[in-house]
């Protein structure tokens, strides 16, 4: 009874998920969304995250267990000493970033992780039936 379970079980397909965040470094954002994502692959789904930064040799180390995407690293993450503008550039490059994915990375998924609540629109534009879930962080 429980082998039957189980093979209808892997019968059914996994969903695939992208997650979106404009910067996957070190921080509690980013433990996050790659706790989430080790989760997600362990249950069998297909995880993809796509971000606007990525520095192999400055993140966390479970971040080379998963597939990770860059667009968008030229755009400017500020627009002056101290950090000013640095929302403004964020926003642009998840915009960018979410554009990117959606028209030019031919990627394919049910499910849309986005960091910033800008990029849901934009998820919404792609095909009927994916479900976009945001995870906005403070």
């Amino acid at each position: 009874m429980a082998e039957e379970q189980a093979r209808q079980r892997d019968l059914v397909p996994k969903p695939s998920v992208l997650f979106l965040h404009p910067d996957l470094g070190v921080g509690g954002a980013e433990r996050l969304v790659l706790d989430a994502a080790l989760a997600l692959q362990a249950r069998g789904c297909n995880v993809k995250i796509w971000t606007a930064h990525y520095d192999p040799g400055h993140c966390f180390a479970e971040s080379r267990e998963l597939p990770v995407h860059c667009a968008g690293d030229w755009l400017p993450r500020g627009l002056g000493w101290g950090g000013h503008g640095a929302a403004v550039c964020a926003y642009v490059r998840m915009v960018f970033l979410a554009l990117y994915v959606l028209f030019l990375a031919d990627e394919e998924f049910d499910v849309v992780v986005c960091d910033q609540a800008i990029c849901i629109p934009l998820s919404l534009c792609s095909e009927p039936g994916h479900t976009v879930l945001s995870s906005v962080m403070c």
